[in-house]
């Protein structure tokens, strides 16, 4: 399989430059898969018929949007509008908003424990890096239940049902902060042996965390114990995992280049060129497409695997 540039789709140009995380919207029976993109430099979500590969329409109102993070089973699409201290909530099948939720400083990182219907959100602190927290929100009443204080500035997250956990990275010190979902606490740290743990995914037992350092590191969930290390050509941002496929998509903004990972080998099948400064991308399975996000471009660069 390779990657192969299939075009290009344009947005209205922000009034600065940048973006940050996306995700999709998938469900049967709900018509074509939608992505959702943090444009971050015109405060607005921006979003794509992935059918069609064409723009739709933004929503606005989402001053300093970061994360966005979306469940289709539950129908919910999440933001974290860092430039006004809270996270914005919408029914995603028609984007009705539903409710905005004042968080701690800088909102970023996203993760979601559908069983409670609980969004863990991520915040920076203010300056960035001092005093971050954990702000836990009660989806269906639109309030923080809970507040934690985090050991280091926050990168992404996840959530894992198979442990009832949330795993987030930590920059400083390099290490992924587990959070007992249940009772919201961080019940262990994982030592990460590189600098800077950024882009997280989850498989099963293994995390998959970007760092920094230049590296992909792989650990066991459950022991901490490093799997494998393997080289990336610079700090990565955003990764997204392709269990059916066996692919770990990363994002590295300078020089600007996607590395595809083969997670059975754990070695790198392919490192593509996107633009220098796109740090963030979006996958679709169903089709073997992959966005990556453009701030020079202004848009979306679309690739598909081809055999």
């Amino acid at each position: 399989m390779a990657l192969r540039k299939k075009g290009f789709i344009p947005f209205p140009i922000g009034e600065q430059k940048g973006f940050d995380h996306a995700d999709v919207y998938l469900k049967e029976g709900a018509g074509a898969p939608k992505l959702y993109v943090a444009h971050t430099g015109a405060d607005r979500i921006e979003v794509i018929d992935c059918a069609t590969n064409t723009y739709v329409h933004a929503l606005s109102d989402l001053p300093g949007v970061a994360g966005v993070l979306v469940d289709s089973e539950q129908d919910r699409l999440f933001s974290s509008d860092r430039g006004c201290t809270r996270v914005s909530i919408y029914r995603c099948s028609d984007e009705t908003l539903l409710g905005r939720v004042p968080v701690g400083p800088n909102p970023n990182g996203l993760a979601y424990d559908p069983n409670r219907r609980q969004l863990f959100v991520f915040n920076l602190g203010d300056p960035p890096g001092v005093n971050p927290t954990l702000s836990v929100v009660a989806v269906d009443r639109l309030e923080v239940v809970a507040t934690l204080p985090l050991p280091g500035r926050p990168r992404w997250a996840v959530y894992d049902a198979a442990t009832d956990a949330v795993y987030v990275n930590i920059q400083t010190p390099p290490l992924i902060a587990v959070i007992d979902a249940a009772e919201p606490r961080i019940s262990r740290e994982i030592a990460v042996p590189s600098d800077g743990p950024h882009g997280l995914a989850i498989d099963g037992d293994r995390l998959f965390c970007a760092a920094d350092g230049q590296a992909l590191v792989v650990l066991n969930r459950d022991s901490g114990a490093i799997i494998a290390q393997e080289p990336l050509p610079g700090a990565p941002d955003v990764v997204w995992h392709d269990p059916s496929l066996g692919r770990l998509y990363v994002a590295i903004g300078k020089p600007g280049v996607v590395s595809i990972i083969d997670t059975n080998t754990l070695k790198t099948l392919e490192t593509v060129l996107t633009e220098e400064g796109a740090h963030t991308l979006g996958w679709v399975s169903g089709s073997r497409t992959l966005y990556v996000f453009l701030p020079s471009s202004e848009g979306a660069v679309v690739f598909g695997e081809e055999q």
